[in-house]
């Protein structure tokens, strides 16, 4: 018998799925900090969690201290699922560490990728000049850039880079992914290490940073490479805010090195209230939500539950993370 590890608010809308799965007790965390096993009240000696679905369910209860003390307290995970793509956090290695089968989520992907899209397209047609000319009664046309033609440079061409690929390819972009193993993808026209990126940087109209952060992408977008892009390129960053150096980025866009940068990560999250970021005219500035789309938490439910049933019947499952893969 397992015991799975998850917020009760998730319980209670799987409760029918949760029937599927007779070999688990479900231990749920609430907001008012109650813990419960299948709905009646337990005491924390009497637990014994081997499995987790760690998502923003289980911490927007706002019980950070109980979850982790419980965590903790775990010797050896059999399987934890959780919401996160990236795991650059410390608290997910050591967890990744005494775990048998670990999964992060690509259920955001098709989101993120979206927003990328739409950004650059935003930036690109300008309607905020269009909805200016509109509301001023002005007869005027627009000229707009397309992705049509366009070269993209996507930093990390791992699940949602290659639905970024997958989107404008179908505009008719040309698209080179950054990625350790160079095995041809259909998305991609070419296929490049990291440690060749700065070379490809000045061909780029676009920069899409998707990678996760680790040693070797820490700030990989610094001051060398701004200086290396065109006048008029977008840089867009869904990933995560310590791979651009952020105080070049900005003397980048002032000395106009770049034209546009699309940031949903930062450094410091929530962004402070005095940081330039808020008000740059060359900065689309958006809170880490690139992921939430109206699909995502459908998916991941649907990930989830494969990945559970997978585990339980030992066959393979989505998204496995190996300790020191990150």
């Amino acid at each position: 018998m397992h015991e799975l590890l998850l917020a009760e608010s998730t319980y209670r809308q799987m409760e029918l799925e949760s029937m599927l799965f007779p070999d688990i007790r479900y231990v749920t965390i609430n907001e008012a900090g109650e813990i419960k096993r299948d709905g009646e009240d337990v005491e924390e000696p009497d637990l014994c969690i081997d499995m987790a679905r760690l998502d923003m369910a289980l911490f927007m209860t706002g019980q950070a201290e109980l979850i982790t003390r419980l965590i903790d307290q775990v010797d050896a995970f059999r399987f934890v699922q959780t919401s996160a793509a990236g795991l650059n956090d410390p608290v997910f290695q050591t967890i990744v560490a005494k775990t048998d089968v670990f999964c992060n989520s690509d259920a955001q992907s098709a989101s993120i990728a979206e927003f990328v899209v739409a950004s650059v397209l935003n930036r690109w047609h300008r309607f905020d000049v269009r909805r200016e000319r509109q509301l001023a009664h002005q007869w005027r046309e627009n000229f707009f850039k397309q992705i049509l033609g366009s070269q993209w440079l996507i930093v990390g061409y791992g699940n949602i880079g290659q639905i970024v690929a997958k989107q404008v390819k179908g505009f008719g972009a040309e698209v080179t992914g950054v990625k350790r193993d160079l095995t041809p993808h259909e998305y991609a026209d070419h296929l490049v290490s990291l440690e060749d990126v700065n070379q490809h940087v000045p061909e780029a109209d676009v920069v899409v940073l998707s990678c996760p952060l680790n040693d070797q992408t820490s700030q990989v977008v610094n001051a060398d490479f701004l200086s290396r892009m065109k006048s008029d390129a977008v840089l867009v960053n869904i990933g995560r805010g310590l791979l651009v150096d952020e105080d070049a980025l900005l003397v980048a866009l002032d000395d106009g090195k770049l034209d546009y940068a699309i940031m949903d990560v930062f450094q410091n999250e929530p962004l402070p209230d005095d940081s330039i970021f808020w008000e740059h005219d060359r900065v689309q500035m958006t809170p880490h939500s690139s992921h939430r789309g109206s699909r995502t938490e459908e998916l991941f439910d649907a990930l989830f539950t494969h990945n559970l049933n997978q585990f339980l019947l030992g066959k393979r499952v989505r998204n496995q993370v190996v300790s020191g893969s990150f």
